[in-house]
């Protein structure tokens, strides 16, 4: 459940290894949502001229539901979701059978774990890992870490793809703009509010985050106070090295289980474009955003990239 905001929003950037909470002022006359006893929508006119990156960090991540207790510390430190959908292998588009991705921040690290449909014979499970500044790809979950149990393959070129996927998720998109700094800016192009700020390292590279501030949900409490959630991510373009790649976001909702409810928004639809090509379009079926236990370590052998 989200709480009522003081004036000082403290968001965990998590990112690399400095976990240490960041701070940031927020306008006082801005409160996130609370328990409401009715919600609309609205639309707004677009603003005329740029935010600025205090406050229009603070509704996204609020939107997103990152923030809790009375100090508004963002929460969210892992996520696991799962889905189908297709996914680009080998220049081919396949079909997606079963699609479990799990994120640490702090790491940070995230495992792709998936099954996809062959032409002729039985699915082929591909499971790919990324940890800090380290890249491998598993025959299982946990391959390699127990002597016998599966094996594992290094992959050192992939290390920053899979890295810009961790920071290019919603939440990821927060915490790296966020962590970024003094060196984050908001634009207002065309009507339309962007945040742009650089990868975290090791990453060498740029993002630029859409933002849809005009489609609004307004919470009205039962004592008549009205409270508007704005600031939804609908689309991230990195450029790492030269390859650019769009990833955007649709459907927003929490689906975690029914009676396992967080409040923490996840996209229902998840695209990502690179060079006329679409590498992955995932429908997300079933979340976890309460903090799973999520864990990718180094198998020997596969270190020092």
């Amino acid at each position: 459940m989200r709480t009522k905001v003081l004036t000082v929003l403290s968001l965990v950037g998590l990112v690399c290894s400095d976990a240490s909470a960041q701070y940031m002022v927020h306008p006082d006359e801005f409160l996130p949502s609370l328990p409401a006893t009715d919600t609309e929508q609205k639309t707004v006119a677009p603003p005329t001229v740029a935010p600025d990156v205090e406050s229009t960090l603070y509704k996204a991540a609020d939107f997103l539901g990152m923030l809790r207790r009375r100090d508004n510390i963002d929460a969210v430190l892992t996520v696991d979701y799962q889905g189908t959908g297709t996914t680009m292998i080998g220049g081919q588009s396949r079909t997606l059978e079963s699609y479990r991705g799990t994120v640490r921040y702090d790491v940070p690290a995230m495992r792709a774990d998936f099954t996809v449909a062959e032409p002729a014979g039985e699915p082929s499970r591909h499971v790919e890992v990324v940890a800090g500044e380290t890249a491998w790809n598993e025959s299982e979950p946990g391959a390699g870490l127990v002597p016998g149990q599966g094996v594992t393959t290094a992959a050192p070129d992939q290390v920053a793809d899979r890295l810009s996927q961790i920071w290019t998720l919603p939440h990821g998109v927060v915490k790296a703009a966020v962590a970024a700094g003094a060196n984050t800016t908001v634009t207002l192009e065309d009507g339309v509010v962007y945040v742009n700020f650089p990868l975290p390292a090791p990453l060498m590279g740029t993002a630029k985050a859409r933002l849809n501030t005009t489609d609004v949900t307004v919470h009205t409490l039962d004592n008549g106070d009205q409270f508007e959630i704005t600031n939804r991510i609908e689309s991230v373009v990195t450029d790492v090295g030269g390859v650019v790649t769009e990833t955007t976001f649709s459907d927003y909702g929490d689906r975690n289980e029914a009676d396992y409810k967080s409040d923490v928004m996840f996209p229902g639809r998840i695209v990502r474009l690179r060079g006329g090509d679409t590498l992955l379009d995932l429908t997300v079926t079933l979340t976890n955003t309460y903090n799973p236990y999520v864990i990718m370590p180094v198998p020997p052998g596969v270190g020092g990239q």
